[in-house]
């Protein structure tokens, strides 16, 4: 599957294939659902709902990406649309967040090291610049990372006001640049390193 080297492959049979726009936004999302529900709902092809007319219509839904606190999975590939933002679908990526629009626990320093070195990723590999924009008139302006709200103002509030983009953008400048790890990671890797450093003298 074209995309994330990094991610867990869990195919979607929800998407248009063969995108025929250029990739020029991200969409940002949070599922509201644990992470059962969250696989089952993108994945789910007899998907319905009810719509303003109290009408039951079919209601199948996906993203490109899915994340969690411990890994990414990708469920459609980049080369096709992902049904997770209308009518921005042929030219965006959508990544969903396991996660609660409302809640700021949803963004754990782990959930956040996922998605910078996905963010990261997607920047370098479609030139997307690393721009945020959770609301305005005109999403179409420029290219970048948007939140669902900002496409659909009317019906969404995702990824919501707890989002950090600063944060994830920090990261992602340093994964580019080949750094070190952030501070919020310097513990882990320290620890790493007084245990070789303890076999090696150990050993010696």
């Amino acid at each position: 599957m074209n995309g994330y080297p990094g991610a867990v492959i869990y195919p979607s049979p929800n998407f248009r294939a063969n995108r025929r726009a250029a990739i020029d936004h991200v969409v940002f999302h949070t599922t509201e659902l644990d992470l059962d529900d969250s696989l089952r709902v993108l994945t789910d092809p007899d998907r319905t709902a009810v719509n303003d007319e109290g009408e039951i219509e079919r209601a199948r839904v996906s993203a490109h990406y899915l994340v969690t606190a411990d890994r990414i999975f990708q469920l459609v590939d980049e080369g096709n649309e992902a049904w997770h933002a209308r009518n921005a679908n042929r030219h965006t990526i959508g990544i969903e967040v396991v996660g609660e629009t409302d809640d700021p626990l949803t963004w754990s320093n782990k959930i956040n090291n996922q998605l910078a070195q996905l963010v990261a990723w997607i920047s370098s590999t479609h030139g997307i610049p690393l721009e945020y924009r959770a609301e305005t008139d005109d999403p179409e302006r420029a290219r970048g990372f948007v939140s669902h709200a900002a496409l659909d103002p009317a019906r969404r509030r995702d990824p919501g006001i707890w989002f950090p983009w600063t944060e994830i953008k920090a990261k992602a400048l340093q994964i580019q640049a080949g750094a070190a790890p952030s501070p919020s990671d310097a513990p882990a890797v320290v620890a790493v390193l007084i245990i070789a450093i303890g076999l090696a003298w150990a050993l010696r």
